[in-house]
C-alpha cells in the first residue's frame, strides 16, 4: 500500500512539474507569439483584445488552444464579440500551424492565469 502511495505522489508531483514548466515557457511565447501587442496581462500589453489577466478561471484548456489556433471557431473574423462587459472587433489571427508544444505551452500558461 505505501509503494502505490508512493508512486501516486511521485506521479502527481510529475504532472505538476510538467505543467508549471509549460506555463513559464508559455509566459516567454506570449511575447513572441506577438500576443501581448493586443492583449494585456496584469497591466502589461495592449488594449485591442480583451485582458487576459484571468482568462484561467473562465476557459477551459480545450477552449483556449482552440481559440489560439482557430479563433473564428468562437468568433467570426470582424464580428463585435462580448467579453467581460466590452465590446471587442473579432480580428485576432490563427495559429494554425503553432507546434504542438508550443501550443500546449501557451494554453497552459493562460490556463494558469487565474
Amino acid at each position: 500500500m505505501k509503494k502505490s502511495i508512493s508512486a501516486l505522489f511521485i506521479a502527481a508531483a510529475l504532472i505538476f512539474s510538467a505543467t508549471t514548466v509549460f506555463a513559464a515557457s508559455g509566459s516567454s511565447l506570449f511575447s513572441s507569439e506577438g500576443c501581448i501587442a493586443c492583449h494585456a496581462i496584469n497591466g502589461q500589453g495592449g488594449s485591442v483584445g480583451p485582458d487576459l489577466s484571468h482568462v484561467g478561471s473562465k476557459r477551459s484548456l480545450s477552449w483556449l488552444k482552440t481559440q489560439i489556433t482557430n479563433p473564428g471557431a468562437h468568433f467570426a473574423a470582424g464580428t463585435t464579440a462580448n467579453i467581460n462587459g466590452q465590446s471587442y472587433q473579432a480580428i485576432m489571427p490563427g495559429h494554425r500551424h503553432m507546434a504542438a508544444s508550443k501550443l500546449n505551452a501557451l494554453a497552459s500558461y493562460l490556463k494558469s492565469l487565474k
